[in-house]
């Protein structure tokens, strides 16, 4: 099994820059750092994975509770590399997000996801998620 990390360092952070970016293409590398510091001010966490010192893989989230679910994991952003899908990392940060929610007594874990991700979908179903809702959002 890979070594799931917790990227605390600029360093670390940084060396998420690739993975985060394929699922967010608009955000900008200067602000990166800096823009993931201010989310862990608000209780985000990143986790990474690396294969020969290159980060492949990452999983942000947060634990929150809200009324109408209780407690929960919030999935924010799960990203792998392209070249590298496939070798079950996601699986892997998936399944250590589910022991982090059961060890602070989480009822679930949920995340929003687009609709043309059909590939994520799967993955989703394959690990037992289901979609329990519509997500609306209004720009202001």
């Amino acid at each position: 099994m890979t070594e799931i990390k917790i990227a605390i360092t600029d360093t670390e952070i940084a060396s998420c820059w690739e993975a985060i970016s394929v699922l967010r293409p608009m955000l900008e590398r200067e602000n990166f750092v800096s823009q993931i510091q201010n989310l862990q001010k608000e209780g985000y966490h990143l986790l990474y994975i690396q294969e020969k010192d290159k980060t492949v893989a990452i999983a942000g989230y947060r634990i929150y509770t809200m009324l109408y679910c209780g407690k929960m994991l919030y999935l924010d952003d799960l990203s792998t590399l392209e070249e590298y899908r496939g070798k079950g990392y996601a699986s892997q940060l998936l399944n250590h997000l589910k022991a982090i929610a059961l060890e602070n007594n989480c009822v679930s874990i949920q995340l929003d996801s687009g609709p043309a991700r059909t590939t994520a979908h799967k993955l989703y179903f394959k690990e037992d998620f289901t979609i329990s809702a519509y997500h609306f959002h209004k720009k202001l």
